[in-house]
């Protein structure tokens, strides 16, 4: 059996983060023969899993004790055969790693995806930024095996920008369980609503996003609602905006000075293993950002047969069709995707080939499929 050893940086049941489809993913290597140790560095709950052959690993220390901790934790499985770690973002994690690696052989797997890195380099300098989070990624990016990223746009920028040796370079994509994100009738549609407490008679428009400063959340919104505020009412749309972030705050008093209060409702953050409820729910997706990697609510959505309007952040243009490139603008202009998102409320029959087009298109990032090209590339030279 291949062995694998996992390190997750944090888990969470009420994490609103992505981190919880990394579960289904392993679940999918496990059943094809890899045998699994899930090291979480940062866990409020344990994970269960019905396959035996994945354990979980919590770490219990704090501090500088955390890394001396996995650095032990990563010598013992070593020394038992578990020569291949992948590790998903956390440069913490993936230091100890490569240290094991490079004393008792085997190959570290470090994966990151998104465009920060132009604007971090344009920051003026500051010792204590440098310290916990520039050097750190240095190391790793000079002494890991393997550098992962995705999509295929991502791979240039890593390579071009944030300047990764190509032969170090990896595509691996973001997975999505298509049967977690599947279309409902109308009426199960109508009783989930209820159970949401979301207005039954009412079309559904779904923004799942961090509220930040780096994703561009008052740029975008409320501009792009208030745009369209007119044709929303007549159209019998609310926005429901998932998410929570330093903007928040700003954004809520802007809907209520705005009078947006009646078409834009902001929940806040749902535990990801609930977030499939608020797309089966929904009618359209919108996906306004400056900053992305390979966007998993884009997947999401698109599994979920919502028709969206969306910026080209990031590797977006790679994930999407033909059809739905259509509704991609430049992240720098909101008035064309306030054009866009006008667009595609104004044309039903437009709506719908589009969801027919994302249904089909997002096989492609099923975790069936993803779990294979996973074992392909990690376990490519035993």
């Amino acid at each position: 059996m291949k062995k694998l050893i996992y390190i997750l940086n944090q888990y969470s049941n009420k994490e609103g983060s992505h981190f919880y489809h990394i579960l289904h993913l392993l679940e999918e290597m496990a059943k094809n023969e890899v045998d699994i140790k899930l090291i979480i560095e940062k866990a409020t709950d344990i994970p269960n899993f019905d396959i035996p052959n994945i354990e979980v690993m919590a770490q219990k220390q704090n501090g500088f004790r955390r890394p001396i901790e996995l650095f032990l934790i990563l010598k013992r499985l070593n020394q038992r055969g578990y020569k291949k770690t992948f590790i998903r973002i956390s440069q913490n994690g993936a230091i100890p790693a490569i240290v094991v690696s490079k004393l008792y052989g085997g190959e570290v797997y470090y994966w990151q995806s998104g465009t920060t890195h132009e604007t971090e380099k344009e920051k003026a300098f500051d010792f204590k930024r440098f310290l916990k989070s520039e050097l750190p990624f240095n190391i790793v990016k000079r002494f890991t095996n393997y550098f992962v990223t995705g999509p295929e746009s991502m791979v240039e920028y890593y390579e071009n920008i944030v300047e990764v040796k190509k032969e170090k370079l990896i595509c691996l994509y973001n997975d999505i369980d298509i049967s977690r994100f599947s279309i409902i009738n109308d009426e199960d549609k109508m009783q989930l609503k209820k159970e949401l407490n979301m207005p039954i008679d009412k079309k559904v428009i779904l923004f799942v996003k961090r509220m930040s400063k780096i994703k561009g959340i008052l740029f975008y919104s409320p501009f792009i609602i208030e745009q369209n505020q007119q044709l929303l009412r007549e159209k019998n749309y609310v926005c429901y905006y998932l998410g929570d972030g330093s903007e928040r705050e700003e954004l809520e008093k802007q809907i209520k000075e705005k009078k947006l209060e009646d078409i834009v409702k902001i929940v806040g953050n749902k535990p990801n293993k609930e977030i499939q409820k608020f797309y089966q729910v929904s009618d359209m997706f919108i996906n306004p950002t400056l900053e992305e990697g390979f966007p998993r609510v884009l997947i999401e959505a698109m599994a979920s047969g919502l028709p969206t309007v969306t910026t080209n952040a990031g590797g977006t243009a790679d994930i999407i069709g033909e059809l739905q490139s259509t509704f991609m603008v430049d992240i720098d202009s909101r008035e064309g995707f306030a054009i866009k998102l006008k667009e595609l409320i104004d044309n039903k029959e437009m709506q719908q080939k589009i969801s027919a087009e994302n249904i089909s298109q997002v096989k492609k990032f099923s975790t069936e499929n993803v779990a294979q090209m996973y074992i392909r590339e990690i376990f490519r030279n035993d």
